[in-house]
């Protein structure tokens, strides 16, 4: 019995001792953190250290958390560990004052005091009841007022008295690149941040930062080695994951920034600087609703998170509420006075949805055949970001005779790199003109812009036109592709055409488009194909060149001249035209 007895409390003995961990298993992230910080507060910072990774180990995106976790190891004096934790939480939420003032703690710690007293600075004015950020603020300037008064009786006595701690020169440089970064000044962010990785080449913060800096600048494929190296030290980097999505958005491969953005949200869901990114990717994609919802998450969990208040300006912008846009842009240049970005975009003017287009040719024939024109006015309203509608009135006079055609046609954007348009025409009592013509067209552009080359995109034209004695159909294949940074354009079109009796025609129109400026673009060609004239398909072919010119903002000028030569006749044609937009 005694045997018995002892084996069923042995058994109870064991299950127990079993169940302990399982029990601690168990407890949730809100647990763990609760008890960690009541331990921290306690000043059992390695009970606190402990149940804080425990905690993060379950949501390692946890602010909170790696910001308990940094003052824990500030009570153990492990200052890497604690940078580690404050320097994480801050690339999850920058405006997070407690990590702040975690990092300026770091700082006066190990003697830095130069890059303390900001940090400090920083917190106080944020929040000026801070008591501890006062007074750390007030240490920070006695250390100054007290090394500049020794500087002189410690030098004579060096040898007599301990020198005081050296600041972490990585740590100086790293703060020296993050303040060039955000004035701008990314060539002398990349040095300083070189520097600092020839101190700590192992260094992922460093790694990530290079990355992005010099990805900023366009250096696309050493900013890839530089994540890649990051990642190599720590697979699973978050930080360098995130830059490499960055990467790819500046690269304008937005597919593969949906798809690598959606992997880390799969695990980092509630992760800031991923919720901002995917809120980019989707106003790229033009979802609109995706995107604003990303941003608004991003607010729940960081309300003065600026960025994301820009963001949403930007979305409701391109949904066409430029007021809506002007009230986000406010608020977030509330939380960051003196922001250049967000005053030029306060600065810039609404959106113009009307575009009004005027143009006139005259034509000089040959063999005293006398003169052509053709003239015409339209008006085109964007009616969703997606979506215009337009209209357009053409008058051509030929042997004496003139023609009117009223035009109406719809373009439709299905997505950034998909578009479609359809049009219908008619002229009534048409001597010479269609009496009525349909069309469409599509554009798919298979190649996102790029430094070197891009966008690429495959186009489609097809028209059909009733004229009073043949019917034609053409169809117009052409693809277009743009080099040097996107000053030139480059496009190929076949012209095949077909009447109702059975004549085919085909030919090839090349043309060229130069940016010469910002705000002068010139273009030249060469075609051989056939032309629609009076319902005959006419051989043709031609030279042809112009210019536009940007006025101001919403007005632009344009000429052009081409010479034809065709089986009867020469024609050259010269071309004037303005676009207005309002």
């Amino acid at each position: 019995m005694r045997r018995g007895r002892r084996a069923i409390i042995a058994a109870c003995m064991f299950l127990a001792v079993a169940a302990a961990p399982a029990a601690a298993l168990a407890q949730t992230v809100d647990e763990l953190y609760a008890s960690g910080v009541k331990a921290r507060q306690a000043q059992n910072f390695d009970e606190a250290a402990d149940l804080l990774r425990r905690a993060l180990a379950l949501k390692p995106d946890n602010a909170d958390a790696l910001v308990q976790l940094g003052f824990a190891e500030l009570g153990r004096n492990d200052l890497p560990a604690a940078r580690e934790a404050f320097s994480k939480a801050l690339s999850l939420a920058p405006a997070y004052l407690d990590a702040s003032f975690g990092m300026a703690q770091i700082e006066f710690r190990s003697g830095n005091i130069e890059a303390a007293l900001p940090l400090a600075e920083k917190v106080s004015r944020a929040e000026p009841g801070n008591a501890d950020a006062a007074t750390l603020v007030a240490n920070i300037r006695k250390a100054q007022q007290a090394r500049s008064s020794k500087a002189k009786p410690a030098a004579a006595t060096a040898g007599k008295k301990p020198r005081p701690p050296r600041p972490d020169p990585v740590a100086g440089l790293m703060e020296e690149g993050r303040r060039l970064r955000a004035a701008g000044q990314l060539p002398e962010a990349e040095k300083a941040y070189r520097r600092a990785l020839g101190l700590a080449p192992k260094n992922t913060d460093i790694l990530v930062a290079l990355g992005l800096v010099v990805g900023s600048q366009q250096k696309f494929d050493e900013a890839g080695q530089f994540f890649d190296q990051a990642l190599a030290i720590e697979p699973g980097l978050l930080d360098a994951r995130l830059g490499k999505v960055r990467l790819a958005i500046w690269q304008g491969d937005v597919p593969r920034a949906r798809a690598m953005i959606d992997g880390l949200l799969g695990t980092a869901p509630d992760n800031v600087e991923a919720l901002g990114l995917d809120a980019r990717i989707s106003l790229l994609e033009q979802n609109y609703t995706r995107a604003e919802q990303s941003f608004q998450r991003v607010l729940a969990i960081d309300p003065r998170n600026a960025e994301a208040l820009v963001g949403i300006g930007d979305v409701r912008r391109a949904s066409g509420d430029d007021d809506a846009a002007r009230d986000a842009y406010r608020q977030a240049l509330a939380l960051e006075p003196g922001s250049r970005d967000i005053e030029q975009r306060l600065a810039a003017p609404p959106q113009r949805k009307w575009r009004f287009d005027l143009g006139s040719e005259v034509s000089d024939l040959t063999d005293g055949l006398g003169d052509w024109t053709d003239s015409s006015a339209g008006l085109a309203y964007r009616l969703t970001p997606r979506t215009t509608i337009s209209g357009r009135t053409r008058m051509a006079t030929r042997y004496g005779r003139t023609d009117v055609q009223i035009e109406g046609r719809i373009d439709q954007a299905f997505s950034p790199t998909v578009s479609a348009y359809a049009l219908a025409a008619a002229t009534p009592d048409a001597d010479f003109l269609a009496r009525y013509s349909i069309g469409a067209g599509a554009s798919w552009q298979i190649v996102a812009p790029a430094k070197a080359f891009g966008p690429f995109s495959l186009n489609i034209d097809t028209r059909y036109d009733d004229f009073a004695n043949a019917e034609i159909t053409a169809i117009s294949p052409w693809v277009q592709a743009y080099v040097l940074d996107g000053r030139l354009g480059l496009s190929a079109r076949w012209v095949h055409a077909a009447d109702d009796i059975g004549t085919r025609a085909d030919g090839y129109v090349l043309r060229a488009d130069l940016a010469v400026t910002p705000g002068v673009n010139v273009f030249s060609g060469y075609a051989d194909a056939p032309e629609i004239s009076d319902g005959t398909l006419v051989p043709t072919r031609s030279v042809f060149g112009g210019i536009s010119w940007d006025v101001t903002d919403p007005l632009t000028l344009r000429a052009s001249l081409a010479h034809e030569q065709r089986p009867t006749f020469d024609r050259t044609i010269f071309g004037l035209g303005l676009t207005t937009r309002f």
